[in-house]
């Protein structure tokens, strides 16, 4: 008997398997992380140590693609409503990149926020800050 035959079995042949058109192009995609949200405005630490911001905010976002010049939607979320969405892609020289919101906000002192980073294609993550008003 050969080895690796099977008795009574055929012998196998190899056949490519055809996937999904979706399965296909969220390969093509490639994958996105996150690194970090950033809150950015005047700060100070406060008593109990914890740094607090007065007047307006901004935020920024580290994340990495999976190629220069990869398109990517986005939205940015300030307790619980979408504060600005859009569509970008990441520099022709390479995979990382750093954005902020430009558009700032002004909250009341003494009050505690969150902010989210919504990626929303082509697939979907977040990332999420907190901060404290003083």
């Amino acid at each position: 008997m050969a080895a690796g035959v099977l008795v009574g079995s055929a012998p196998a042949t190899a056949q490519a398997v055809p996937r999904p058109v979706a399965a296909r192009s969220a390969a093509a995609a490639g994958s996105f992380s996150l690194a970090y949200v950033r809150v950015a405005g005047a700060s100070r630490i406060n008593q109990d140590g914890v740094t607090c911001y007065s007047g307006p905010v901004s935020f920024g976002i580290g994340l990495d693609g999976p190629k220069p010049g990869a398109r990517f939607s986005y939205r940015w979320i300030v307790d619980g409503k979408v504060f600005k969405k859009g569509k970008r892609k990441l520099p022709s020289y390479g995979r990382s990149d750093y954005f902020g919101s430009k558009k700032q906000v002004t909250m009341d002192l003494g009050t505690a926020h969150k902010v989210v980073f919504q990626l929303t294609s082509p697939q979907r993550r977040s990332k999420s800050a907190t901060w404290v008003m003083c």
